[in-house]
């Protein structure tokens, strides 16, 4: 491994991408928090970010060792000449950690409080997401989506919301969509019949549904084009797809947060259509037109039904 003063800062993520399935469980749980919050490594102590993880301290100095820097001052330099690049970038990361700090402070302020804090929390993830690394990822992906034969939505558990709201957007301009979901477990059956040229967007976040991960790697097997929504790109499913979505799930509530992986399946969905021309209008054109002929939404113009 080459020394680390002739490491670029760029390829700090992927090093330790590539050497996270070689580490042990407790230097995975430091690695992951580093991928996840790296303006964190710069501006937190090392105690901290350590506390965070959910390891102790050493942990924190056998990774960047593991790396192979001399110790983790080193490794936190390389973080920090990233924040010295985009100033802008350092200084929002501080006010959040700032505010993060003030609203553990006030936890107990009551319901209005916390509310504003989830709020918040959830408008911020949605933002961070959809910044300009996580832009050119959303493109990139709607680019290998699009072509598509067919296009399988898989999400279990916390994330199905996710996948059946995309698939559903995704059938008022196209017919190739196809949910992964049915009762008696059969929704994976319609794997059977695909292979190269189809493609599978899945939505999987932590703790990772074990069956959304068989699924993902037998579609791998068959051939399939995969762009996963997930939380880390160290993730089961990430490991898995050439293209990763990644949204943070860190809330003040109890659970973990799915609304931002909303938004980002909204986002894709939207940028395959925007892309579809013509034949997409023409396709969303003829639902609206049988959603009407059924009367499927309410309106103050329907006449009452005769008594």
């Amino acid at each position: 491994m080459p020394s680390p003063r002739h490491t670029a800062p760029d390829s700090l993520p992927a090093r330790i991408a590539a050497a996270f399935e070689t580490l042990p469980p407790q230097l995975q749980a430091a690695a992951r928090f580093v991928l996840d919050h790296p303006d964190d490594v710069a501006l937190l102590s090392m105690r901290e970010q350590a506390r965070r993880a959910g390891v102790p301290p050493v942990t924190m100095t056998r990774l960047a060792r593991q790396l192979g820097f001399a110790d983790f001052a080193a490794f936190r330099d390389v973080q920090a000449s990233l924040l010295r690049r985009n100033p802008g970038k350092a200084f929002s990361a501080e006010f959040s950690n700032r505010a993060g700090r003030l609203q553990q402070r006030q936890q107990q302020g009551g319901d209005a409080a916390l509310a504003g804090q989830i709020g918040w929390a959830m408008a911020e993830h949605i933002a961070s997401s959809h910044d300009e690394t996580g832009i050119t990822a959303l493109v990139a992906a709607a680019k290998a989506l699009e072509g598509a034969h067919r296009l399988h939505f898989l999400g279990l558990r916390s994330c199905h919301a996710v996948a059946f709201h995309a698939g559903y957007i995704y059938g008022l301009f196209r017919a190739n969509g196809v949910l992964l979901d049915g009762a008696g477990d059969t929704g994976i059956d319609a794997l059977r019949h695909a292979g190269r040229g189809d493609a599978l967007l899945t939505i999987s976040v932590a703790p990772y549904a074990s069956a959304t991960v068989e699924r993902v790697a037998y579609a791998r097997q068959r051939g399939l084009t995969i762009v996963a929504i997930t939380d880390s790109r160290v993730s089961p499913v990430a490991s898995l797809a050439q293209h990763s979505l990644l949204v943070p799930t860190e809330t003040p509530s109890f659970f973990h947060a799915i609304t931002p992986a909303f938004a980002m399946a909204e986002t894709l969905v939207a940028l395959i259509a925007a892309r579809a021309g013509e034949e997409a209008l023409a396709a969303i054109r003829n639902a609206e037109a049988q959603l009407g002929a059924f009367s499927t939404y309410w309106s103050p113009k329907r006449k009452k039904a005769s008594p």
